[in-house]
């Protein structure tokens, strides 16, 4: 597998050099669970992947929710504070 990786002009190792490597050693009885399994673990790889970006979309669409109503519970209390401010202001108006 090495040999394969070598000639590719590559350092690191994939599947494909493995099987090729198989293969050359007449190990063929061996090469097509190996690719069975390895489309498996792909296959299991994806759908992780896939779960967890959709984990962190939904995790992202509730952080936006929760910066909303912090913003509306916000807004609310600077209408209330503005609201008590005119009343004592009409409060004191009236004593004058």
């Amino acid at each position: 597998a090495n040999n394969f990786a070598m000639k590719g002009k590559r350092k690191t190792l994939n599947a494909s050099d493995v099987l090729s490597a198989m293969e050359e050693m007449e190990f063929q009885r061996f090469i097509t669970p190996l690719k069975e399994a390895l489309e498996a673990y792909r296959r299991e790889q994806k759908g992780k992947k896939e779960a967890s970006e959709q984990k962190k979309k939904d995790k992202d669409k509730k952080t936006d929710s929760e910066e909303q109503d912090k913003s509306r519970d916000e807004d609310n209390d600077e209408d209330e504070e503005r609201l008590e401010e005119e009343d004592q202001n009409e409060e004191e108006e009236v004593d004058n």
